[in-house]
């Protein structure tokens, strides 16, 4: 039974990070704007528009899938990695300003950039994955 506790564990932190960080860019495709006034208020990257969000949300939703089923572990644990990194990196303001509603929000953000790396260097312990079950035969 004991055997069985790291390879839960580590299950169930990445369903959780997956359904977490896959609502995240779910939101690209219902709410494209808040993505385009992201990136053009806090980045000043005017370029952005609506279209390129839900191409980046639909990019963002392949890796979140691929990152759930455990495929490729080194690399799909590493792009969610890098992506929330890249998020966590953009919110530093608002999380260091956390006492500002929905700032609060954002310090959700640590936790999971925590978990994630937690998950990243325990990848070849995951193996209740795509790529968990290919070793094993």
């Amino acid at each position: 039974m004991h055997e069985n506790k790291l390879p839960l564990a580590l299950f169930v932190l990445r369903i959780t990070i997956g359904f977490f960080l896959g609502m995240w860019a779910s939101l690209k495709f219902f709410r494209p704007e808040w993505m385009q006034n992201i990136f053009t208020n806090r980045y000043g990257l005017e370029f952005v528009t609506k279209d390129l969000g839900i191409f980046i949300g639909t990019i963002q939703l392949v890796i979140v899938i691929l990152f759930v089923i455990g495929y490729k572990r080194t690399i799909f644990y590493g792009l969610m990695l890098l992506m929330h990194l890249a998020g966590v990196y953009g919110s530093i303001g608002g999380i260091m300003n956390y006492t500002k509603y929905p700032n609060n929000l954002l310090l959700t953000t640590v936790p999971t950039l925590g978990a994630l790396l937690a998950l990243f260097l325990l990848r070849d312990e995951d193996i209740w994955t795509i790529d968990g079950r290919r070793d094993k035969s």
